[in-house]
């Protein structure tokens, strides 16, 4: 029999959710599914009934959701400015995202004694930064691939609404072709831009990148870049565990 506690975990989004289900430290299996939606969070759980569930939104607050979760198992909800295992020279963790701060825990887990930056490739591009001896500094955030794609669609009467593919070439040969370039090339020179200036402030430093387009972006940049797709779910399962619940 199992004494060791079987955590569920939620990463909440606009629309999708990650699920992982834990025992200790131990990520078991981990998923996607649409947000709110009970009967794939029944699905996924297989028969598996959780000892507790941690739950971390950037989505709009859903009472009835939080309501039947709570017939599952005690539910808590994590926010940025519950306690981690961070210290954190933030300037208003009130209105930080809990992604931001669990994607910092999460690759300060996998770097311990490096400084680490944590990119967040989803909705928005995230950056979170953690120094060496683990103090949380902050980071930037900007527009991610389909918002950079929607506001040149939504703000110019011309320009077309384009969906750049893995292979976009550098240079455009025509309009949609061009558009896909500077949304694909822009985040890419973006994040080289981010990583070559903190390295020279943060010597060692070590890069995890997450999020739907993580993947992507990895391949894009080759070498020295690590990709973690879960890696928000393990720093949100590392702060319900520093809470001590």
């Amino acid at each position: 029999m199992h004494t060791i506690p079987l955590d569920l975990v939620l990463d909440v989004g606009n629309t999708r959710t990650k699920v992982g289900l834990f025992r200790g430290r131990r990520l078991l299996r981990a998923g996607v599914m649409r947000s709110g939606d009970d009967g794939a969070l029944k699905e996924f759980m297989s028969g598996d009934r959780p000892d507790r569930i941690a739950l971390g939104s950037v989505a709009a607050p859903d009472p009835n959701w939080e309501v039947h979760l709570r017939t599952i198992a005690p539910t808590f909800l994590l926010t940025g400015g519950s306690s981690a295992p961070l210290s954190s020279t933030y300037a208003t963790p009130l209105t930080l995202g809990v992604d931001r701060l669990a994607n910092a825990v999460g690759a300060k887990a996998m770097f311990p004694g490096r400084p680490v930056l944590a990119i967040d490739l989803g909705t928005c591009v995230t950056y979170d930064v953690v120094s060496a001896d683990g103090v949380y500094q902050g980071g930037a955030i900007s527009p991610g691939m389909t918002m950079r794609s929607r506001a040149m669609n939504d703000h110019s009467a011309r320009l077309p609404l384009v969906a750049p593919a893995d292979d976009t070439a550098l240079i455009g040969v025509d309009t949609k072709t061009s558009l896909a370039s500077g949304v694909h090339f822009g985040i890419v020179h973006e994040i080289q831009g981010y990583i070559h200036h903190l390295a020279h402030q943060y010597p060692g430093m070590a890069v995890v990148l997450t999020g739907g387009d993580g993947l992507r972006f990895a391949r894009a940049l080759k070498s020295g870049i690590f990709a973690h797709p879960f890696l928000t779910l393990e720093g949100l399962h590392a702060i319900l565990l520093h809470q001590g619940h």
